[in-house]
């Protein structure tokens, strides 16, 4: 991927540094310190679908760094949906849910720091906002409930 679009060093409220690579919206990239973690960008490919060119990335890099912002919320989660003996349904469901509250609290940070133009934005785009939150809340929910019943 050689059109790297939106570099950024960035760093979270608690002190976190790590830097966000959104490349050509096909593929993202977040180092923190000497971890990397290339990966596709499954979340932002659904709810960017649509919006002109320059949305989707800056919103894709707000999204990535929602995820830095928010990673002290998505591992007390996981730490709250953890237990010693648990089914691997329950781990599947951990996992899911896991994964779901953490979008959605990365997502929940862009529109927090957005606001208006994150509403106008979507204006008149669809229902994929509506379905990415929907499901993402529903996933949540229903993920984290199986796994606490072990």
């Amino acid at each position: 991927m050689s059109d790297i679009t939106v570099p950024g060093k960035v760093r979270a409220w608690y002190g976190l540094s790590g830097e966000i690579l959104v490349e050509n919206e096909l593929w993202h990239l977040v180092r923190l310190g000497p971890i990397s973690l290339p990966h596709p960008p499954l979340i932002n490919l659904f709810l960017r679908a649509g919006l002109p060119k320059e949305n989707r990335l800056r919103l894709s890099f707000e999204h990535e760094y929602g995820h830095l912002q928010t990673l002290p919320l998505a591992l007390l989660h996981l730490a709250l949906l953890r237990r010693r003996r648990a089914s691997l349904g329950s781990w599947l469901a951990a996992l899911i849910a896991h994964q779901a509250v953490w979008e959605l609290a990365a997502e929940g940070w862009v529109v927090a720091k957005l606001g208006r133009e994150y509403r106008e934005t979507y204006h008149g785009r669809g229902e994929r906002p509506a379905v990415f939150w929907l499901a993402m809340l529903g996933l949540a929910a229903l993920g984290t409930l199986r796994a606490l019943r072990g």
